[in-house]
């Protein structure tokens, strides 16, 4: 089996959006998220956790009207902590003052890096795809991912249960992990449950072996980071990290219009280029 050879897409990652440290108005964020659409990105990239939900909502405030042209992914099993449910109550504030104060800008960002609880018991998994549901104003995503499980999770059939039934009802049409690390990636790119893996692309020989795996179960790969690509500048690295036939995705991230457009006119050269090159 080969996976689908059709032009990788460029999807817009949120992971930034609603943050407490993007200091963009509820106004602002579903204008750049219109933008996106706009300039023709089709795919977007969020998860439960992201803004603390915030990131699924704006998605669904600011283009639910054109859900039928998108595809979303979203990601489920990261938590808050009681102390960042609580901070996420006073995030309006915390986003003023932090554009203000370099020092508690650093506190947010330091309690942020020292990551969330994780939960992947399937009656959590089932609950938490039904929240994003309800926050992104759809009825399905095009990818369900478990956000960066450990490794014991993919044999966990209860899991795996709720993970099928999702996608046998048609609220997920797809089954991913996103993955922290390469030996997770290798894991899910067998499992027979998994349709789609994420992962950050570098030079560590184990992210070939695992595009090739993917590519030899008829899967697919959607990337984030990007390979080197010598002089070429932002094209030039995504043309590398396009060159698998496995990849058919690549996130890029920005809250900022101006990089928002410069990360599609460089998508479109490298995609361009690629596909020259396969005539």
């Amino acid at each position: 089996m080969t996976p689908d050879r059709s032009p990788p897409s460029l999807a817009l990652g949120c992971a930034k959006i609603g943050s407490a440290l993007t200091p963009l108005s509820a106004r602002e964020t579903i204008a750049l998220l219109r933008r996106a659409h706009e300039l023709g990105i089709r795919d977007f990239d969020t998860a439960s956790i992201y803004g603390q939900g915030d990131s699924e909502r704006f998605i669904g405030l600011a283009l639910g009207a054109q859900r039928h042209t998108l595809r979303i992914a979203t990601k489920g099993g990261q938590v808050l902590s009681a102390k960042q449910a609580v901070l996420a109550r006073f995030k309006g504030p915390i986003r003023f003052l932090a554009a203000r104060t370099g020092r508690l800008r650093q506190r947010v960002a330091d309690a942020r890096d020292q990551g969330v609880p994780k939960c992947f018991e399937a009656d959590h998994i089932a609950r938490s795809l039904d929240a994003s549901l309800r926050r992104l104003s759809t009825d399905h995503v095009d990818i369900y991912y478990l956000h960066s499980p450990p490794i014991g999770a993919l044999g966990d059939q209860a899991l795996k249960g709720v993970l099928r039934r999702a996608r046998a009802a048609g609220q997920a049409k797809r089954i991913g992990v996103s993955c922290d690390d390469l030996d997770l990636a290798l894991a899910a790119a067998i499992d027979a449950d998994i349709d789609v893996v994420q992962f950050a692309l570098s030079d560590d020989p184990r992210c070939l072996r695992v595009l090739d795996t993917l590519a030899a179960h008829g899967k697919q790969a959607v990337v984030r980071g990007l390979l080197g690509g010598g002089s070429q500048g932002l094209a030039g690295r995504i043309a590398a990290s396009v060159a698998h036939p496995a990849v058919s995705v690549v996130i890029l991230g920005t809250t900022h219009a101006g990089h928002l457009a410069e990360n599609v006119r460089a998508f479109e050269e490298a995609t361009s280029t690629r596909l020259k090159d396969a005539a």
